[in-house]
């Protein structure tokens, strides 16, 4: 995963961060734009059982690409940062977001390390557990959110909750092996297992937040690709 990734970003970052841009010329003021607007829609636009943090100090975004999300979270935490496992997408955007409270690190691709337990406010992720290819990672990431969240700190995530994990199994297996052979090639290699990843049902996420001690506030667009969740850390 780590090595499609570094490829991809090499390639065309901004594409495989949204693939809504334009291929060739991406509209970089529109592209962190949408930041502003996932910010929003994780944060202001929410369900009335889900309060806002209850701090603003540390922000912390899964999977931050170009930094168009931890960019429009500067604007609202005093300290934001990043944790990808593409080294060429923290260097872009080292370039695209200098701002000084915002900060970026390569991650291992399973946790949030070095984060400090109970140091984050905030724990922000978006199109990026969609493509992870193991569940298992995806509930380690939500293990890891717990552990560096503080007291009544606050989980927002997407994913993919589309039903029928062995069916979704099964197709990705296929795509990824035509992908591979040239058999029938994707020409921007979506059909990668690494890029379809996963999916979860709403259930084993509402199972794995609980062991490790987060409460699920609400889950909105269950059964769609496109599935954002809220939980919360005991306290506070």
């Amino acid at each position: 995963m780590k090595k499609y990734w570094e490829e991809r970003a090499t390639l065309n970052a901004a594409w495989y961060v949204d693939t809504t841009v334009d291929w060739d010329a991406p509209d970089m003021v529109r592209f962190f734009e949408t930041g502003r607007r996932i910010v929003a829609e994780a944060l202001d636009e929410v369900p009335p059982s889900v309060a806002p943090p209850l701090g603003r100090g540390l922000a912390v975004e899964i999977g931050s690409g170009l930094g168009r999300v931890c960019a429009a979270l500067s604007e609202r935490f005093d300290r934001v940062v990043g944790i990808d496992v593409a080294v060429g997408m923290v260097s872009r955007a080292h370039e695209l977001v200098a701002r000084p409270n915002v900060s970026f690190q390569v991650g291992d691709g399973t946790s949030l390390r070095p984060l400090a337990d109970a140091s984050a406010d905030l724990v922000l992720s978006f199109t990026v557990f969609q493509h992870v290819l193991r569940p298992s990672v995806i509930e380690g990431y939500l293990a890891e959110a717990a552990r560096v969240l503080r007291p009544g700190g606050l989980l927002v995530f997407q994913w993919n909750s589309t039903t029928g994990t062995t069916r979704w199994w099964l197709r990705r297996s296929l795509l990824d092996l035509l992908q591979r052979t040239g058999l029938s090639r994707q020409e921007r290699d979506t059909n990668a297992a690494a890029f379809l990843g996963t999916t979860l049902s709403v259930a084993r996420v509402r199972r794995s937040l609980g062991r490790v001690g987060l409460q699920l506030l609400d889950v909105r667009g269950a059964g769609t690709l496109f599935t954002w969740a809220w939980a919360r850390a005991p306290g506070g």
